[in-house]
């Protein structure tokens, strides 16, 4: 069983890399460049790190979402990051600014897989790169960082009477320590944290309105409540919520902080809609399952 889901992975995540690349060697770069013409070791290498940092992308989000044991599963997941990962308008644009955007997506799954992986084991010999791992991810990530930061809060509140014997603690403690330091530096320069009754309703406004038009958010909240009309649909999203806990957990806590948005708007929105897609991903994969299973 191993052998063959080692084989199905390899098989989808090269047609996936072999895919990228190859789209982005026969198509020609258009836009403004820093260096023009292009040279062509240089594109190569941007071609060759786009498409490997790409299918890591779909990798860790697969793993994350459990849809990477078989070969249409982790298709389908590429493509579906395609239309509803905010910031996928420039994982092909052949520059810095594309591969940076593609590490930072790469950092959010592949820190909170960790964090689940490692919650109720014993790991002594890594607690410093653990520690340091949630200091860069949060500080790297403004978008996720404050709701990732209150729901392990709430998570270490939760279960305060073993938090230290948990092997997760020294993450959660770098979270902190990264959000901290992510909100320090704006403190001089754009944070704007409203704390009155006006400016909070206004910097709601404008976030409700951004996220009205985003896809991804909108199809989340439709699909939510269909599930929710449907027969016994508050038992299949408590299924659902338990079972991706840590996740439901940021979503929710991104649209409880999203009035204060002390990080700016935008990134409280791109946070709302990186965990509405991840959401989103996991009701699409239970209503297939549901469908497959002729109980829908």
């Amino acid at each position: 069983m191993k052998n063959n889901l080692f084989v199905i992975r390899v098989i989808a995540y090269s047609l996936i890399f072999f895919g990228v690349w190859g789209c982005l060697t026969l198509f020609p770069p258009k836009g403004d460049y820093m260096w023009e013409p292009l040279p062509t070791g240089v594109l190569t290498v941007i071609n060759l790190l786009t498409a490997i940092l790409f299918t890591l992308f779909v990798g860790l989000t697969a793993r994350l979402a459990r849809t990477n044991r078989t070969v249409l599963g982790i298709l389908l997941t590429a493509v579906f990051i395609l239309f509803f990962c905010p910031g996928e308008e420039v994982f092909f644009d052949r520059d810095e600014a594309a591969l940076t955007e593609l590490a930072s997506q790469c950092i959010a799954p592949f820190f909170i897989s960790q964090y689940m992986r490692v919650s109720h084991k014993d790991f002594h010999r890594w607690y410093l790169l653990m520690f340091l791992m949630g200091i860069f991810c949060s500080y790297t990530h403004n978008g996720i960082t404050i709701p990732l930061c209150c729901s392990f809060i709430w998570l270490a509140f939760q279960r305060h009477d073993r938090f230290f014997r948990l092997a997760c603690w020294p993450m959660v403690i770098g979270v902190v320590i990264g959000t901290g330091l992510s909100i320090y530096q704006r403190w001089d320069d754009s944070l704007t944290m409203e704390t009155d009754l006006q400016g909070i309703s206004s910097v709601t406004s404008i976030a409700l309105k951004t996220l009205w038009d985003t896809k991804v958010f909108v199809i989340t909240l439709a699909l939510s409540a269909y599930l929710l009309s449907l027969k016994n649909g508050r038992k299949r999203l408590t299924y659902i919520v338990r079972r991706h806990y840590v996740i439901s957990l940021c979503i929710f806590m991104s649209l409880l902080t999203l009035p204060f948005a002390p990080l700016g708007i935008e990134n409280a929105v791109t946070g709302v809609c990186f965990f509405s897609m991840l959401w989103l991903l996991f009701l699409c994969q239970y209503l297939v399952a549901e469908y497959l299973n002729h109980k829908i």
